[in-house]
């Protein structure tokens, strides 16, 4: 791994690993600013797709964190995105237990407003869970969140790749046609939205299949309304926007949030830095070896099972892929989904064992361990863990 990466992003520590990639803390040259890189370290097709579909889901919006650059060479590829050092709702909800309704509310409402503008650029994330909303570093005051991973979204009416009855998602948090092999929809984003809204005002993991747990019977505030709406079976019945679900939302932030905000027990909730300490030897300004890395617009070429990076120069332009190149599949026959029955598709990793620590960043990914059992990314108290699950 060279220390600086296409002469642009200085690798400084790892902060994250997963099965199709590691992420660094970097500085990026250009931007003169710390950021979050995004580097795949192995050429599968799979993980190619998706790390396609990534780059370019590019969406200006404040809750919404998607990659402002990339580059690539014949071996590895590298999104740049905002380095986001709070941690995530998950373990928010971890550290702190079931939220009050109007810090859950405002959570809520800045999630919805991602949504709307990801459904209004006519893309869908298919995997809206806590481990993937992001938090800006706030500490008492006002939570920013950040809907982040758009490895497996997909533009609205773009063909779908997914292997015949695969589910793309993450259990517990798909709409019930999804389980039913419906085509996907803004409002399936939306049930995973009030399951994540629920989880945020109880404090406990939705069930994998069948409905949520009814509302406590003394929940009265009408954020609960919003929740049993958009977790509705019947996707007719569910909002059918994710800017009517905010409407509706409103009479739970109609009173200002005060912070601090306080848990039942009077504990401050407090949005702390997760990242791991930067060691000083690779601290920004460090040790750097000027190795200059053919910068290259990548295209996933899928055939025959194997996968290659054409490049070409001008990896920062405007447009993510050449002119007239699409971000759209390739190929057919990959699967690009992100729950346990994609991880079929991908070769063990040396890397990845039973026991060993994984990032935050890439919890509830399910990966190939190097033994051939599947392992997933799980929160283990203070720590996030690879756990065997089959």
């Amino acid at each position: 791994m060279p220390d600086v990466f296409a002469g642009r992003f200085e690798l400084l520590d790892p902060i994250g690993v997963g099965g199709a990639g590691t992420v660094w803390r970097a500085w990026d040259r250009r931007q003169e600013r710390l950021c979050a890189a995004k580097v795949l370290r192995q050429r599968d097709a799979g993980a190619l797709l998706r790390f396609v579909r990534e780059q370019g889901r590019r969406l200006d919006h404040p809750n919404v964190l998607s990659p402002y650059g990339w580059a690539a060479d014949d071996d590895m590829a590298l999104l740049a995105m905002d380095l986001v050092g709070g941690g995530s709702v998950d373990n928010l909800v971890a550290d702190f237990g079931p939220l009050p309704p109007r810090l859950a509310a405002e959570l809520l409402s800045q999630l919805l407003g991602a949504l709307d503008k990801i459904h209004t650029a006519g893309v869908l994330h298919r995997d809206v869970k806590p481990a993937n909303l992001l938090l800006e570093t706030t500490g008492t005051g006002r939570p920013m969140l950040r809907l982040s991973d758009f490895g497996i979204a997909i533009a609205m009416g773009e063909p779908r790749l997914t292997v015949h009855g695969t589910v793309v998602g993450t259990p517990g948090y798909l709409a019930p046609e999804v389980l039913a092999g419906a085509a996907p929809s803004p409002r399936q984003d939306l049930y995973a939205a009030g399951v994540t809204a629920w989880q945020l005002l109880t404090g406990a993991e939705p069930p994998e299949r069948g409905s949520l747990p009814t509302r406590p019977f003394d929940a009265t505030d009408p954020i609960w309304d919003v929740v049993t709406d958009l977790t509705r079976a019947d996707p007719a019945d569910r909002p059918e926007s994710a800017a009517e679900a905010l409407a509706a939302l409103a009479p739970s932030l109609a009173e200002p949030l005060v912070v601090p905000v306080h848990t039942p027990d009077g504990e401050v909730i407090e949005v702390f830095d997760h990242l791991p300490e930067q060691t000083p030897e690779r601290r920004k300004g460090g040790r750097r070896t000027a190795v200059v890395v053919a910068a290259a617009v990548m295209v996933a070429v899928v055939g025959g099972g194997s996968a290659a990076l054409l490049a070409v120069f001008d990896p920062f332009g405007e447009s993510p892929l050449p002119p007239g190149t699409s971000a759209s599949p390739l190929g057919t026959g990959v699967s690009e989904t992100a729950t346990p029955a994609s991880s079929a598709t991908r070769s063990a990793d040396p890397q990845i064992r039973a026991g060993q620590p994984c990032g935050w960043q890439v919890a509830g990914t399910v990966e190939k361990a190097a033994d051939g059992t599947r392992v997933e990314c799980r929160q283990q108290g203070s720590s996030y863990l690879w756990v065997k699950i089959s």
